[in-house]
């Protein structure tokens, strides 16, 4: 039984772990995707695609800061807001150039053999990648759905109650190996007639 109640405890102490690692990883994806922002001015991004790895991975988060005339220079990490559908992506600046008394950019992704199609004018830049978390984009696309919150809530519910369910389980098999050994005392017989003869 001490096995089992070794086992029950480490068991409920995993689920503890996963619950506070999700608590703080829900936390976190909260900072970084509506306080940050708000307390920098720039926005945050979730990478989609592996064309900056390995120096930004898939599913991380892009922090970006506003980027000013002289962040525009080669080797600068931005991400840039282009074409009629409005697509984001980010990118390392590989090449500058003026036209028509305008600065544009030649962007590259660190992983591409190849700069992208077409250059694209400084405006278009909405900010400057100030530092990225890699894996925090996945919690903070869950987030961003009533399905993912859904998911999210649901895993967090059945852990916690597995928790409270072993948490009750261990209690028991505790109580159990208690009265156990009260069982086992040995009590000391008396010899009630000796000791009357003793006092006669």
């Amino acid at each position: 039984m001490t096995y089992a109640i070794a086992l029950t405890a480490t068991l409920r102490r995993v689920l503890d772990l996963v619950l506070l690692a999700m608590i703080l990883i829900v936390l976190a994806s909260l900072v970084v995707a509506r306080v940050v922002p708000a307390i920098t001015g720039g926005p945050t991004f979730v990478v989609g695609g592996g064309s900056m790895e390995p120096t930004i991975p898939m599913g991380a988060v892009v922090v970006d800061l506003p980027a000013t005339a002289d962040d525009i220079t080669v080797g600068t990490i931005v991400s840039v807001k282009v074409g009629p559908q409005k697509a984001v992506f980010t990118h390392r600046i590989v090449r500058t150039a003026m036209r028509d008394g305008a600065l544009w950019i030649e962007t590259r992704g660190d992983a591409n053999p190849t700069p992208d199609p077409s250059i694209i004018p400084a405006t278009a830049v909405i900010g400057r990648a100030a530092t990225w978390i890699p894996l925090l984009g996945y919690p903070i696309q869950l987030l961003s759905s009533l399905v993912g919150v859904a998911f999210l809530l649901s895993v967090g519910m059945v852990t916690l109650l597995g928790a409270w369910l072993l948490e009750s389980l261990e209690e028991d098999q505790r109580a159990w190996v208690h009265r156990r050994r009260m069982e086992k005392i040995d009590v000391i017989p008396v010899d009630i007639t000796a000791q009357q003869s003793a006092a006669g």
